[in-house]
């Protein structure tokens, strides 16, 4: 895959530097790594910048997955995006990334933004969804 000239992160945390942090994808194994994550879809890092509330239980469990079908989107099995608050789309350079799959991208060191941008949440509400009970019941069988 051609390495584009820059990527895109998504957080609910305003910062002025991204730090690698340890991942844990259920979906993925590349998606476990102490690493900065960044896509090339200005859409997918939006969809993170939605954030992710945690459930009465302590819990917030969301997946983005083209198994799910197309537009991909961020879907939320428990938990839910942080509603009425902002939102941070980072734009930084690729340098120091390497391909981790899909649209993925990590870098194993701190990366500077060369831009942010901030959003309003509920403005993006249609990058996210929740499972339906049958995807639900299919997390279920595969964990």
């Amino acid at each position: 895959m051609n390495k584009p000239l820059f990527l895109y992160h998504g957080s609910s945390k305003l910062v002025d530097c991204l730090f690698p942090f340890q991942a844990y994808d259920w979906v993925f194994k590349e998606g476990n790594q102490l690493a900065v994550y960044a896509t090339s879809e200005m859409n997918i890092a939006l969809a993170f910048a939605l954030g992710a509330v945690l459930d009465n239980e302590g819990k917030c469990e969301r997946v983005m997955d083209p198994k799910y079908g197309l537009p991909i989107q961020m879907i939320f099995f428990s938990g839910h995006p942080n509603y009425g608050e902002r939102g941070y789309l980072y734009k930084v350079r690729s340098d120091g990334f390497t391909y981790a799959g899909g649209t993925q991208w990590v870098n194993p060191n701190p990366v500077s933004p060369i831009e942010v941008k901030t959003i309003q949440v509920d403005d993006y509400l249609h990058l996210c969804r929740y499972a339906t009970n049958e995807e639900k019941e299919e997390l279920k069988r595969e964990n």
